[in-house]
């Protein structure tokens, strides 16, 4: 396990310490989505894994989601990753 700061905000206002665990080899994960720590875990014992749950456990955002977009080089607009709420547009 290890611990790092998180800022959510360009300014360092939202920020906490966040427990992770380091992958330093995939190896077998053909089959499993997550690897970012964005997935829940199956077990909800284990949910607190998740970088996003700690995010709302430790008050960051009101709400266990995110929603981003991924924009290809051909397009106008730019890739993005909201924590704890979505575009309304």
């Amino acid at each position: 396990m290890f611990q790092d700061q998180v800022c959510i905000d360009q300014n360092k206002t939202a920020c906490t310490q966040f427990d992770f665990l380091a992958l330093y080899q995939a190896v077998g994960l053909d089959d499993t989505d997550g690897v970012l720590g964005l997935a829940v875990h199956p077990d909800k014992a284990k949910k607190n894994l998740s970088y996003v749950w700690q995010l709302k456990n430790k008050g960051l955002i009101s709400k266990a989601i995110v929603s981003f977009s991924v924009a290809g080089p051909n397009m106008d607009d730019k890739s993005y990753a909201i924590f704890g709420g979505l575009n309304a547009d």
